[in-house]
């Protein structure tokens, strides 16, 4: 199956592992690659993926590009990292003041490497998603992903990625253990619920990846309403 239509296929059934299974606290952090163990048709509520190694290797090595334990630390790292950026605090202020939209990233933003246009690309992006996401009855509002922004889409690929990075040997379980319950309690900063995490989530994918949120939104709803699925009677996070 390719990747493609593993992701268009996924939101089909849920997977769970019924002889290595986590629960409670261990559980909720592991949830918050949820949305990402979804696209991939991945168990939901244990630390192995239950896909063969070859799959796991071709997402990390293709997509990501890690291939050893350095890469691995650095990528991971750099997924928490990405909503500390204050930049992008400035691409949302814009975004709220769009008549003086330019004056507000020239005055805040450097054009040192490229930095300016990447941010004003960003604040472009916003300008036809947010319209999108609405029409498409996915958030009412630009104030419901004020908050949230991408979290949910960082967060939730890091705690994903790192489960493939612990099935590959580069990182230990201990540090797996350590890196979800981070994930975990960084997401709680923007995300209360879990509903505001897939949304979260669908919208760092749109951002990415444009339009077509439909396969993303079933995957979704199939989390939060499917009777097999651990985040069924889970509201907060």
């Amino acid at each position: 199956m390719t990747f493609f239509s593993k992701f268009l296929n996924s939101f089909r059934s849920i997977r769970l592992n019924d002889k290595n299974a986590v629960d409670g606290y261990l559980l909720d952090h592991l949830l918050v690659g949820s949305m990402y163990a979804e696209q991939q048709s991945a168990y939901l509520n244990s630390y192995e993926t239950g896909l063969n190694k070859s799959n796991i290797t071709k997402l990390v090595e293709t997509y990501w590009e890690i291939s050893d334990q350095n890469q691995a630390i650095e990528v991971l790292q750099s997924l928490h990292d990405r909503n500390q950026d204050e930049n992008l605090d400035i691409v949302f202020k814009a975004f709220e003041n769009s008549e003086n939209y330019a004056d507000i990233l020239r005055s805040n933003l450097s054009n040192e490497d490229g930095v300016f246009d990447d941010y004003l690309n960003l604040f472009r992006k916003l300008r036809n998603i947010v319209p999108e996401l609405i029409e498409e009855k996915i958030i009412t509002d630009y104030l419901q992903i004020k908050k949230t922004k991408d979290s949910g889409w960082n967060y939730g690929r890091a705690v994903f990625l790192a489960r493939c990075c612990y099935e590959l040997g580069y990182i230990s379980e201990k540090e797996l253990i350590a890196y979800l319950a981070k994930s975990h309690k960084e997401l709680k900063k923007y995300c209360s619920t879990w509903k505001e995490y897939t949304t979260s989530y669908i919208f760092g994918r749109a951002v990415w990846g444009g339009g077509n949120n439909n396969g993303m939104v079933q995957i979704a709803n199939d989390l939060l309403t499917n009777n097999q699925s651990p985040l069924k009677n889970k509201m907060y996070i």
